[in-house]
């Protein structure tokens, strides 16, 4: 499976928007994802969670051995970071096209 960077993005940008301090995969899943079909879409929004977590965008905080979309995420601080330099980044490139 490949890595998605604007998926990453997007899940980043659902657990900042978020009502609440956390949501689940399948929260995650209906926000990012929302055509794909169930069982694909939960699949590859967990690899992308895990892939977040290995790099200490999110942390995973509780987690039901019932259903792994009832896992709980929640950003991290590095995480808030790498969303404000996406930003960033993505206003510099504005500015460059508009020279």
């Amino acid at each position: 499976m490949q890595r998605d960077f604007d998926l990453v993005v997007t899940i980043l940008g659902a657990l900042r928007d978020a009502p609440g301090p956390n949501l689940s995969t399948h929260d995650i899943k209906n926000v990012a994802l929302a055509p794909h079909p169930e069982e694909q879409g939960l699949q590859l929004i967990a690899h992308h969670l895990d892939l977040l977590e290995d790099a200490g965008l999110v942390k995973q905080i509780s987690e039901t051995a019932a259903t792994a979309g009832a896992t709980r995420w929640r950003i991290t601080w590095k995480g808030y970071d790498a969303l404000e330099q996406d930003e960033d980044d993505e206003e510099d490139e504005e500015f460059d096209a508009e020279e």
